[in-house]
């Protein structure tokens, strides 16, 4: 029984808190599947308590400067999913969404319980780019799970153009 204790600890304390490259692009991997279910609980779940994400959006109307704790990035995501789900069903499928999310580095700390991750995402909108980002999370590893920390992001929309 001791030694079932002992290693619950060594895991809870340590262990359980260790990130490696291929276990963030196996989560980022789940994560954009469940984007494109739709799925902001699953999204939402995967933000620590203390989130926040610091975003800068560049449209045809201007720049836009937000920051968001976990509950306001929930209920945009949530509100951002329910019209894309709406616009989807109004159009049965034509307008469907598909999103991409690439990589393009890793850098862990050396305790391996920490990591920023820089990557690009794209969203399209019936085959057509809506809006690209440049972002860099910091990830945290508790209990087990990956967890987003902090975000900062810079992303550019475009209004899709007709032929």
């Amino acid at each position: 029984m001791l030694v079932v204790s002992l290693m619950g600890g060594v895991w809870f304390l340590h262990a359980g808190r260790l990130m490696t490259e291929k276990s963030i692009e196996e989560q980022y991997y789940v994560e954009s599947s469940a984007m494109a279910r739709f799925d902001a609980d699953y999204l939402c779940d995967r933000l620590s308590d203390d989130f926040r994400h610091d975003s800068i959006t560049f449209s045809l109307g201007g720049t836009q400067r937000e920051t968001y704790d976990k509950q306001e990035s929930c209920d945009v995501m949530r509100e951002a999913f329910r019209d894309f789900k709406r616009l989807s069903a109004l159009t049965n499928g034509r307008m469907g969404l598909s999103m991409e999310n690439r990589i393009v580095e890793v850098s862990l700390s050396e305790d391996r319980k920490v990591a920023h991750v820089e990557a690009i995402g794209v969203v399209r909108l019936g085959g057509r780019m809506l809006s690209r980002s440049h972002y860099v999370d910091r990830l945290v590893r508790r209990n087990g799970r990956i967890l987003h920390e902090a975000s900062e992001s810079k992303s550019w929309l475009y209004i899709p153009a007709g032929k």
